[in-house]
């Protein structure tokens, strides 16, 4: 009797589920596309496993760009601010 009583707690989330997937899906309101299952992205970087999309590479390379610009602007690097002597 423990047992039935158990099985039956354990698997009554999943018809309730199914339950409401089954209307669901009969009015229209499941919308399911491909794009849901996409390959997995991170936050700021963008998708995880394409070679062709290298979060790394496209970092570093703005980086570069960045470095670049700022030096063919303004040539020197930038000095600390505290000239001399100080007391």
């Amino acid at each position: 009797m423990t047992f039935l009583l158990l099985s039956v707690v354990l698997v009554a989330p999943f018809g309730v589920v199914a339950a409401i997937a089954a209307v669901s899906y009969r009015d229209g309101t499941l919308r399911l596309n491909m794009r849901q299952f996409a390959p997995p992205r991170a936050p700021m970087v963008g998708y995880l496993y394409d070679d062709d999309r290298d979060a790394d590479a496209r970092r570093v390379g703005h980086d570069c760009d960045a470095i670049r610009a700022r030096f063919e602007q303004h040539p020197v690097w930038p000095s600390s601010g505290a000239l001399g002597e100080r007391r």
